[in-house]
């Protein structure tokens, strides 16, 4: 653990995955999403403290076989929920109301970076303790 990271409200979860690589699921309590734009125009994310929201990190990291390099890939979907919410079902530019980001990172020419996600779906239902959700 890093120092300051004592207090951090995690879990981690693991998630279906394709076969060739490995998928979390984290739920950082009390956080908060923000998106930043640098001076290029690349996004990218810095999450703050928060009374009112949780984010949830998903991420799949394809296994890298033998000692190829620039062989990495990973992709990430980043959304913030509120505490209070029980229940959401957003569809397409609604999922924008979580600042739902998703991030490819390997060696492919001008397909890495965050992007915001404004097509799919996402279900999800907060009972007691636990999170389902469904993200197409």
């Amino acid at each position: 653990m890093k120092k300051g990271e004592e207090n951090k409200a995690v879990e981690k979860t693991e998630s279906p995955c394709p076969p060739d690589g490995v998928c979390t699921t984290e739920i950082l309590k009390n956080k908060s999403l923000v998106i930043k734009t640098d001076e290029f125009g690349s996004t990218y994310t810095q999450i703050i403290d928060s009374e009112t929201t949780s984010v949830i990190v998903y991420q799949y990291n394809r296994i890298v076989k033998g000692n190829l390099q620039d062989a990495n890939y990973r992709e990430e979907i980043f959304f913030e929920i509120s505490n209070s919410d029980t229940e959401l079902n957003l569809t397409n530019k609604e999922l924008q109301q979580t600042k739902m980001l998703f991030g490819r990172f390997c060696f492919c020419r001008g397909q890495t970076g965050y992007y915001k996600v404004e097509e799919g779906k996402l279900n999800l239902k907060k009972t007691n303790d636990n999170i389902t959700l469904n993200l197409d």
